[in-house]
C-alpha cells in the first residue's frame, strides 16, 4: 500500500492537467516527490461533468482539484498547473505568450485563479501560460499549452544549451527551436489526435474492433516484437511513398490488413508508423530544426519517435519527466520551492 505522508510535509502540488488526463505531484519543499497520482479527470471530463451536474465550471475544476489533493494527503498547500487547465475553456484562462521569449522560469508570469487564494495567503492555484507564435501577415499563429514547461525541464535535462531542438509528441506533437537561450519557433502536427480518430471514427478502425481478442493470447515478447514490426512497417511506407499523396498512403492501413500482411490487431500499429513517418520526414526537411531532436515524451511514445528518426539516419535522445521538472523549476523561480 503507497504511503500518504501527513499534509505537513508537502509544500507544493504540481499538476500537469490536460484535455483528457492529469498528473499530479506532491513535493516537498527541496521539490522531492512524495506522492503522486494519474487520473482521467482531464479538462473534458471536467466540463462534461459540470454540466451534467448543473454546476459552474470553476466550481466543479476546484472540487476536481480538492479530490486531487486528497488523494495525495495534503491539503492547503499552493498548487501550480500546467496544461490545457488554463486555456479559455478551462478552469481560468492564463494568457498566451508570444515568441520570441527567454526559455527560463521567470519569462513565464503565472496567474492565479481568481478565489483560490493569494501568494501571501499560502494555497492559491497557479497557472503557467501558454505560448503563440509571431503571426507574419498572411499566416494563422500556433499555439502550445502544457509543453512550455516540459520545454524548462527538457533543458535542464541537457545541462541549459542555448540551442536546441525539442519534439514533444503528443495528442498534438510540437516540434520546437531554442536558439541563443530563447523559445524562437514551433509547429503542431496532430498526430496523436489524427491517430485515434481514424481508428474511432473511419473505416481503417473497422478490423480493430473486429478482432478475435484470442488472437492475441501469445507471449508478450512476440506480440511486442510484431507490434514493433507493423509500426517500422508503416514509417517505411510513409518515407518510401513520400510523394503519394497523405489519404492514399493513410488508406494502406486498410489493403495491408486485407492483404494479410498486418493483422487486426497490429493495425494501429502500422497506422502509428504512416503517420510518425510522415511527421518526422516533413520537420526534419523543415528550416530551423538542426542538431540532434531531444524528444520529450514516456514510454513506449518516446522509443517510437526515436525509432523513426533513426530509420531516417538521425540519432536523439529521449527525455522523460519533463513537466515535472519544468514544475518544480518554476516553483523556486517564484519562492514555493527551495533554490
Amino acid at each position: 500500500m503507497q504511503h500518504v505522508p501527513p499534509p505537513s510535509d508537502a509544500a507544493i502540488v504540481a499538476l500537469d492537467w490536460g484535455t483528457t488526463s492529469l498528473r499530479a505531484w506532491a513535493l516537498d519543499s527541496h521539490g522531492t516527490v512524495l506522492t503522486s497520482l494519474r487520473s482521467a479527470s482531464g479538462l473534458r471530463r471536467v466540463v462534461t461533468s459540470a454540466e451534467a451536474e448543473g454546476v459552474s465550471v470553476p466550481a466543479r475544476f476546484a472540487q476536481a482539484l480538492a479530490d486531487v489533493h486528497a488523494e495525495l494527503g495534503v491539503r492547503a498547500v499552493p498548487t501550480i498547473a500546467c496544461g490545457m487547465v488554463g486555456s479559455a475553456g478551462g478552469w481560468s484562462e492564463a494568457a498566451h505568450l508570444g515568441l520570441p521569449l527567454s526559455a527560463s522560469p521567470a519569462a513565464l508570469p503565472l496567474h492565479i485563479i481568481p478565489g483560490t487564494g493569494s501568494h501571501e495567503s499560502g494555497h492559491a492555484v497557479y497557472l503557467v501560460p501558454g505560448l503563440h507564435t509571431a503571426t507574419p501577415a498572411g499566416q494563422a499563429p500556433d499555439v502550445l499549452r502544457g509543453e512550455e514547461t516540459q520545454v524548462l525541464g527538457a533543458l535542464e535535462a541537457l545541462g541549459s544549451p542555448s540551442d536546441a531542438t525539442l519534439v514533444l509528441p503528443g495528442s498534438h506533437t510540437k516540434w520546437l527551436s531554442v536558439s541563443e537561450g530563447a523559445i524562437t519557433d514551433f509547429s503542431t502536427c496532430m498526430t496523436g489526435e489524427l491517430h485515434a480518430a481514424l481508428l474511432s471514427s473511419t473505416i481503417l478502425g473497422d478490423p480493430v474492433q473486429a478482432a478475435d481478442p484470442v488472437a492475441a493470447l501469445h507471449p508478450a515478447a512476440a506480440e511486442a516484437e510484431a507490434a514493433d514490426a507493423a509500426f517500422v512497417r508503416g514509417v517505411e511506407h510513409s518515407l518510401v511513398h513520400a510523394q503519394d499523396p497523405f489519404g492514399a498512403r493513410i488508406f494502406t492501413a486498410r489493403t495491408q490488413n486485407l492483404s494479410g500482411e498486418v493483422p487486426a490487431r497490429f493495425v494501429p500499429d502500422y497506422l502509428s508508423g504512416l503517420l510518425i513517418g510522415d511527421e518526422t520526414l516533413r520537420f526534419l526537411a523543415a528550416d530551423g530544426f538542426a542538431g540532434t531532436p531531444a524528444i520529450c515524451a514516456e514510454g513506449e511514445l518516446g522509443r517510437r519517435y526515436a525509432q523513426a528518426l533513426a530509420l531516417q539516419g538521425v540519432d536523439s535522445v529521449v527525455l522523460e519527466g519533463t513537466a515535472l521538472t519544468g514544475l518544480i523549476a518554476i516553483g523556486r523561480s517564484v519562492g514555493l520551492l527551495s533554490a
